[in-house]
């Protein structure tokens, strides 16, 4: 039987969790602060600590942190009535196993638990629980992307809200975004196919998100210094339909979902997820594939050091053709050249 302590500085909702933990079969302790609960911890160490992060004197952030820092081995929840993204991200960074959004009921409860449990034995050292437990913990992850970009009021504030996800989950996912979505729309205009504002809107979204699909692929892939093996080329390979999928189900980004699944295809059909060639690849698509793989090659990277631009283009030009459209390569061409005349 796993142990948990409920930390809550409301009553009733302390009291109503506790009662369904106990439920569902775990010995359960409430606290009422943080310095309660860390006092609790100091006499009972528990396997599981769920704590709300908005409470009066200390709040749950810190009281993560000093879990994380005294009690190594026990699994940290989160739950807050915020929809604050910063705040989720500051969380996770705390090693927490999962995050919950009030007002959650006692199913959601349930999982949170029994990934508290496992994460608990898992940090106990039972070493075969550990690869299942990363890739149960990165669907969580995912899945809380979606529910916070779900709740923001805005697009530019779920925009950002997946963003600051990714950039959790990858050094420069934020700043390689931004750059990639700046060079693609240069891009569709230098082609003249930046009049329609609808368009331009879903080409920014796929261009901001293309990326999306990487926090369901393990860190260690995604920092791997050593060229990737084949299976780790294909969990690599899964990031399209990953980000297409978790923009589906978002109504405000839908339109951006076949652009993501599709920027990794090639123009002479050797690319993913779906092998498609020339135009039956979205244009946009052709425009994300060359933006991202520009970007790519003249930013430092885990596996190499940055090309310089001059060799990046010729690089671009070489692959004309076979991994390019022709037609988009010789329009980032002509972008690069006014950057630099700007530039002079």
């Amino acid at each position: 039987m796993h142990s948990v302590l409920v930390v809550d500085d409301d009553d009733e909702v302390r009291d109503r969790v506790a009662s369904w933990a106990d439920a569902f079969g775990y010995a359960v302790q409430g606290a009422g602060s943080a310095e309660e609960a860390l006092d609790s911890l100091n006499h009972s160490p528990a396997d599981i600590a769920l704590c709300d992060v908005n409470m009066a004197g200390k709040d749950g952030v810190w009281l993560a942190w000093r879990i994380r820092e005294n009690f190594p081995q026990t699994a940290i929840i989160m739950a807050s009535a915020v929809r604050d993204v910063e705040t989720a991200v500051s969380s996770l960074r705390n090693d927490v196993v999962d995050y919950l959004l009030k007002p959650f009921d006692q199913n959601r409860l349930r999982e949170a638990l029994s990934l508290g449990g496992h994460w608990h034995a898992a940090a106990q050292g039972d070493i075969k629980l550990q690869q299942a437990l990363q890739d149960r913990l990165r669907a969580r992850r995912a899945s809380l992307a979606t529910v916070l970009a779900e709740a923001q009021t805005t697009h530019e504030a779920a925009l950002d809200s997946l963003i600051s996800m990714l950039q959790f989950h990858e050094r420069d996912g934020r700043g390689h975004s931004r750059r990639v979505a700046r060079l693609t729309l240069a891009v569709a205009e230098e082609l003249g196919t930046a009049d329609n504002d609808h368009l331009l809107t879903q080409l920014e979204h796929g261009a901001l998100l293309h990326d999306i699909g990487k926090l369901d692929v393990p860190t260690s892939i995604l920092t791997k210094c050593a060229p990737l093996d084949d299976d780790e080329w294909t969990v690599m390979r899964k990031h399209p339909r990953a980000g297409h999928d978790l923009l589906s189900s978002l109504p405000r980004f839908r339109g951006a979902a076949e652009l993501v699944l599709s920027h990794h295809e090639a123009f002479d059909g050797s690319g993913y997820p779906r092998g498609l060639q020339g135009t039956d690849i979205p244009l946009g698509a052709r425009i994300l594939a060359i933006a991202d793989s520009y970007d790519s090659m003249v930013h430092p990277h885990t596996q190499r050091p940055p090309m310089p631009p001059a060799m990046a283009v010729r690089e671009i030009e070489r692959c004309s053709g076979s991994q390019f459209d022709p037609m988009v390569a010789d329009a980032l061409g002509q972008v690069l050249v006014h950057a630099s005349e700007a530039v002079h």
